[in-house]
Formats: structure tokens, sequence, C-alpha cells
């Protein structure tokens, strides 16, 4: 157990991070769970793609709505008081949930409104989780601390929690949730135990400062500006929507895809989303030695290439086995991919930007993937699922193609100078 946790959180990487990974291994386990429970319980209630995909849209529609304040709130505020605050508004918005099954009063427009409302919880908590990481971690060690949280998220969001959650919701469809409640109380817990890094005093005021709609939308134009002067992490948001828009249209409609096309039951569709994330735990091993090997570009390429992949499979077979060692091989890549990402822009974007900067980074990609999930539902209401797949398939050749070259610039922001300071800075670009 000592040499596992030693792998987990090498001493580098400090007692704080300790407790963050902690917290992630619960957290993860309870998304994980809705991540086979939710599509499973909006299946039960309706079979039309459009619908089925609006419940995805529905909670990621706060990123739009509140995801450049929660930037603002996240380089102003306590980070760990945020992720504390919005996990404990999740708790009970799941409870709700939760209760609202048992008693068989849930109903699609109910749902959507809960579903909106844990995305709320979540467009804050996500923006402090991300932004208080390179705050824990020294800059060398980064890459290998970003690469064990995703390590966390890929065994309990992608791994354990789907397969738990298909399983117990076979068994009862109110169980998941009151599931995920504990989890997520255990995950207060540990996280709670972190003290938040001070912000930069440059940002940091009171909270009514907060409330004053001209400083919110100073900050906010602050964060779009940096980004905006930065290439490479401007370059690196770019292509995060437009890659979220083609795999938000064939994960929208994966669920359906799952049942109808490959013919899994509830839990078959908990353990295909399982499958991806054994290749997930191969990626996470891999990434150390892949990141001394190889160049960030060429891991970019690579990772954006076989995402491409990823669509033609799927639109062409109706075969479990050829499907599952597909979803393997996207498990791999996505946990490499997204360790890259995370890195590069710990790396180049400052703390004191840090949260606005995230938040217009995270807006277009969760707006991306709202994007492509209600494409995709309206393509596969009229032209069924696998056209769905089709399109996603060649939007992605099209996207891969226009941004290959650029990858260059975006990789190279991630390296680390001798003096162990970002490089990528509009200063240096």
């Amino acid at each position: 157990m000592s040499l596992l946790l030693n792998w987990a959180s090498p001493k580098p990487l400090g007692t704080p991070f300790r407790f963050l990974l902690s917290s992630s291994l619960f957290s993860n386990l309870a998304d994980g769970i809705l991540i086979a429970a939710g599509p499973l319980l909006v299946a039960s209630l309706t079979r039309d793609p459009l619908l089925v995909s609006l419940a995805l849209v529905v909670q990621q529609l706060p990123w739009l709505v509140f995801g450049l304040f929660a930037g603002v709130v996240a380089d102003r505020l306590p980070r760990v008081a945020i992720i504390v605050t919005g996990a404990l508004s999740r708790v009970l918005m799941l409870a709700v949930i939760g209760a609202l099954v048992l008693t068989d009063t849930i109903n699609l427009p109910i749902l959507y409104i809960a579903l909106f409302l844990v995305g709320s919880a979540e467009v804050f908590t996500d923006n402090a989780w991300t932004s208080i990481v390179p705050d824990l971690v020294p800059s060398k060690e980064l890459g290998i601390g970003n690469s064990r949280l995703i390590a966390s998220q890929t065994v309990m969001n992608q791994l354990a929690g789907p397969a738990i959650g298909g399983a117990i919701f076979a068994v009862g469809h109110a169980i998941p949730y009151g599931v995920t409640v504990v989890s997520l109380l255990f995950a207060v817990v540990l996280v709670s135990r972190i003290t938040s890094p001070p912000v930069s005093t440059a940002t940091t005021g009171p909270i009514e400062t907060v409330r004053s709609v001209a400083r919110v939308r100073r900050d906010i134009a602050k964060g779009f500006a940096w980004l905006w002067q930065n290439p490479p992490v401007r370059t690196l948001a770019v292509i995060l929507f437009a890659f979220n828009i083609t795999y938000g249209m064939t994960y929208g409609v994966l669920v359906l895809y799952a049942k109808q096309r490959l013919g899994l039951d509830d839990a078959g569709y908990g353990l295909l989303l399982a499958v991806s994330a054994l290749g997930g735990l191969v990626g996470t091993a891999l990434y150390g030695r892949l990141e001394r090997r190889f160049s960030y570009t060429s891991l970019m390429r690579t990772c954006l290439a076989l995402e491409t992949v990823l669509h033609l499979v799927l639109a062409a077979t109706a075969n479990v086995i050829v499907a599952g060692l597909t979803m393997f091989v996207f498990g791999m890549y996505t946990v490499i991919w997204a360790t890259l990402a995370s890195t590069i822009r710990g790396r180049a974007v400052p703390s004191r930007m840090r949260g606005r900067v995230s938040s217009v980074y995270f807006l277009g990609m969760i707006g991306g993937m709202a994007v492509g999930t209600f494409a995709g539902g309206l393509i596969g209401q009229g032209f069924g699922i696998v056209t769905t797949i089709w399109v996603a398939f060649g939007a992605s050749i099209l996207i891969l193609a226009l941004v290959w070259r650029s990858l260059v610039h975006v990789g190279r922001a991630g390296e680390v100078r001798a003096d162990g300071e970002a490089t990528g800075s509009p200063a240096t670009s």
C-alpha cells in the first residue's frame, strides 16, 4: 500500500497534493456513477435522441451562463472554500433527484432543472479545482501531478464509477444517487484539509467587490485579453472548442448507440464506459515515459488523429468487441491529451490570472460540447444515430487538417526553462 501511495503521490508533490488526490478519488467516483446512471435515467424516460442529448446540454449550459463569473470568483476567493461549497450544493441537488426517483415523481422537465442546478455548482467547483493544482505542485512536477489526478479520474470516473453506476441502476434507479451523495461528502472532508493558497494581492478584494458588475466585467475582460495575447493558450482553447463539437456529437448519442446498435443492456453500457477507463490506466502508466521521449507536439498530433479514428470505427461497426477495443484506445489517448493540455495551461498561465483564463478556456470547451451534443441529437432524430457519428468523423478530419501546423506552437508552450519558470507568456511568445 505504501509503494502504491508513493507512486500515486510522490513526496515531491507534497502533502496537500495527497489530500487533493484522495478527494479527487471520491469526487470522481461520484461523477463516474452519474456518467452511467444519468443517461440511463434519461433513456428510461424517453428514447428520443434529441431529448436524450438535451439532458447533457442542460447540464453544460451553466458554463455559458456562469463560466466567466466563476473565473473571477476563483481569482478572488479561497479556492478550497469554493470547491467545498460547490460540492455541498451538488450533494443537495443529487439528494433531491434521488428522492424524486425513489418516489416515482421524476419527469423530464424536473430532471432538466435539477441537472442545470447540478451543472451550475460544477462550474464553480471545476474552475477552482483546475486553478488550485499548479499552486500546490512545483512547476517541474506539474506533468506528473496532472497525470496522477487524471489517473484518479480514469479509475473512478471512467472505470469503477460507470461499472458501479450501471450495475446499481439496474437494481434500483434511486440507488446511484444515494451512493453519489455519500461519496461527495467524503470528498468534501478530504479537500477541506488543504489550506487554500493565498490569491495574488493584485486581484484580491473583499467579497463585496465580486458583486460589483463593473469590476466583474473588467476582470473578465482581463482574462479574455490575456488569453488573446497568448497565441499558444489561445490556439489550445480553439482546438478544444472545435474537437469537443465533434466529440459531443458522438457522446450525446452514445447510450442509444450502445443499446440499439450494440445490443447492450444497462450494465453493459456501464461496462463499455469502464473499458475506456482501462485504456486510461495504460495511458497514465505510459505518460511519464512518453513525455520524456516525445515532444508535446508529436503527442498532441497523435492524440487528435486517434480521436478522428474513434468516430470512424464506431460509425462503421456494430460489433461489441471492436467497439470495446476502440473505447479502450480512446481512454488511453484521452488521458495523455488531458494531461498535456492541463500541464501546458498550468505552466503558461500565472496564478493571479488562472481562474479567469481557465473560465474562458472551459467556456469554449464546454460550449463546444454543448453545441455538438445538441447538433448530434438533431441529426440523430432526423437521420439516425449512426449518421451522427459519420458526420462527427468528417468534421474531425477537417478540423485536424486545419490545426495540424499550429500544434507546434502549442506544444512549445509546455516546455519549462532551466530556471523552472513557465514559458509561453505574452512577453516571451
